[in-house]
């Protein structure tokens, strides 16, 4: 698993290093510095818009890719599953959503 973030953003990076404290065999990719084949074909735009996750073969954005993430966090792996209710992916969603353009918006000008 990848995992697709904006290390520019100051609270992203700090979400991030949390979790690289955290045993798992996930891949963190900093896209403020580097990318590879599996986000070339995502504009600028959308790829500093979301955080994004490889796993599997597949791409995954956004809210959904913390799902993913946390599902293979020991710790993390309930509340994974609880978000992935359906009434409460939908809230999970708009959460993110409103944070996600707030953060991409604040952090623009670093891009």
């Amino acid at each position: 698993m990848k995992v697709y973030y904006n290390g520019s953003c100051n609270l992203c990076n700090t979400e991030i290093n949390h979790y690289k404290k955290i045993k798992s065999k996930i891949e963190y990719v900093d896209i403020s510095k580097t990318k590879d084949d599996h986000v070339a074909n995502l504009s600028k735009d959308k790829l500093f818009r979301r955080m994004h996750v490889y796993y599997q073969g597949t791409l995954y954005s956004g809210s959904q890719s913390f799902l993913i993430m946390w599902s293979q966090m020991n710790n993390w792996r309930l509340f994974s599953r609880i978000l992935s209710l359906p009434i409460l992916r939908q809230v999970w969603y708009l959460i993110y959503e409103m944070v996600a353009i707030f953060l991409y918006w604040k952090n623009r000008s670093k891009l």
